[in-house]
């Protein structure tokens, strides 16, 4: 056998075993049959025995051949890998050492900084196969191998052929129709590569981000968990960039959302998710502003501390509140309503808070106090409450203590400076009010 017979062999060799590896497919659609991780056990076992004698071979053969030729190899490859490092998944490999998923990754990263560009073909021609129309419901390990290949593909500095970014869209929206949130979760993955990492003109001329933002926009009412519910409102976020006629003085996609996420925030019983949410009510505060970028630096910094907070109040002063202007109300009204969950602990306290006062900063800070006279004593009269409750119910708690301080200060400075015309008597009155509470909060 001449050298060339025995690499034919060992490659032959090699896209059996790969082939064994992958994750065969259901007898049943997901739609009529329940599945448990538990049902991937004897999977998992052939994966932690075999997986590293596979590592060792690849690694032997890369190095010998490099990356001559060997396309069926190449591809194969590509798609365990894909299939393996898909996340979050049922079959998920349960790696105790972690250096399975490990060195999984790490070849990933190996193969896909070389190989790409002579496998395009071929890998959108078994996804093509493997997920046409309702064939995905069978095919577990291709359609969550789909959405990492897509993260590894375009997630570095490549572009999206229009070719792709249809069958992606076709494949996106005929997930999230199943009825496991964990298929809408990775449909809304695939959205957000496309929105990354496609050509804007492209995006625009097949009018992608419309199709996109109706059907993500759906998932936004039920969505359970913090990570589907971050990955969904980043996806709408994503969306709007696309929208080249929105204007922030007439209504728009960033008011539906805007509409949906106070909805949500006071319809969450969990804090966390409270603050998740209040995350990008602020973002979209301040989303047609020219120092966009200043804002959410300053922001993302410990407002907690003084300079920091002059800082960032001072970047949020600049802001053009034509859309806060419609919602500040609702966001009073939010804020005022999801203070009671200051109350459930201290973590929870000092995350909650200071989401709200970033929002606070954004949305209605730079409002003039004229525009905010007729909503802020109600608003005062029971958030400041709270906030005096909050220290009472943490033992005054030091970090509660500093944003509690910081909250008054800003309503100190928006009753100082937030009008040139002579302030209103029932907003004075709460100039002195806040006199008095921070020398009994260093008392």
């Amino acid at each position: 056998m001449t050298c060339d017979d025995k690499t034919e062999a060992l490659v032959a060799h090699m896209c059996d075993l790969v082939q064994f590896y992958m994750l065969p497919e259901l007898k049943e659609d997901l739609d009529n049959i329940q599945l448990d991780p538990s049902q991937f056990e004897s999977y998992h076992a052939l994966l932690v025995q075999d997986l590293p004698k596979l590592y060792d071979l690849v690694q032997e053969f890369l190095q010998k051949d490099g990356d001559a030729g060997h396309e069926e190899l190449k591809v194969k490859l590509l798609l365990l890998i894909c299939e393996l490092t898909a996340s979050p998944t049922i079959y998920q490999l349960k790696d105790d050492s972690g250096n399975l998923l490990k060195n999984a990754n790490e070849l990933a990263r190996q193969l896909s900084s070389k190989w790409w560009e002579s496998t395009d073909v071929q890998m959108l021609k078994y996804y093509e196969k493997k997920l046409h129309r309702d064939c995905w419901k069978k095919q577990l390990g291709a359609v969550h191998g789909f959405g990492r290949y897509m993260e590894l593909r375009y997630g570095d500095k490549s572009r999206m052929p229009t070719q792709m970014l249809a069958f992606a869209l076709s494949v996106g929206l005929n997930v999230r129709e199943c009825y496991d949130p964990t298929y809408k979760q990775l449909g809304v993955k695939i959205f957000s590569v496309m929105l990354k990492f496609s050509n804007s003109k492209d995006i625009q001329e097949l009018n992608v981000h419309s199709v996109i933002y109706d059907h993500a926009l759906k998932d936004a009412y039920n969505m359970e968990s913090i990570e589907a519910i971050d990955s969904v409102w980043n996806c709408l976020y994503l969306c709007l960039d696309h929208f080249v006629d929105l204007d922030a003085f007439t209504w728009n996609q960033c008011d539906d959302m805007l509409d949906r996420l106070i909805q949500n925030v006071t319809m969450a019983s969990n804090p966390k998710i409270s603050t998740c949410l209040l995350q990008f009510v602020t973002r979209l505060g301040c989303y047609f502003t020219i120092n966009r970028r200043d804002v959410e630096a300053a922001l993302a910094t410990d407002i907690s501390q003084p300079d920091k907070l002059e800082l960032c109040r001072e970047e949020c002063l600049s802001l053009n509140a034509s859309t806060s202007y419609r919602w500040a109300k609702a966001i009073l009204q939010m804020l005022v309503l999801e203070s009671d969950k200051l109350l459930q602990g201290v973590e929870v306290c000092y995350e909650l808070l200071g989401q709200m006062m970033r929002c606070y900063l954004v949305c209605i800070l730079p409002i003039p106090l004229q525009a905010l006279h007729p909503h802020l004593p109600e608003f005062y009269a029971k958030f400041v409450a709270v906030l005096m409750e909050c220290l009472v119910a943490h033992e005054r708690d030091p970090k509660v203590l500093k944003l509690v301080l910081r909250f008054t200060e800003i309503f100190s400075f928006q009753l100082e400076n937030g009008s040139t015309a002579k302030m209103p008597k029932d907003l004075a009155e709460f100039t002195e009010a806040l006199k008095i509470i921070h020398r009994k909060i260093f008392e």
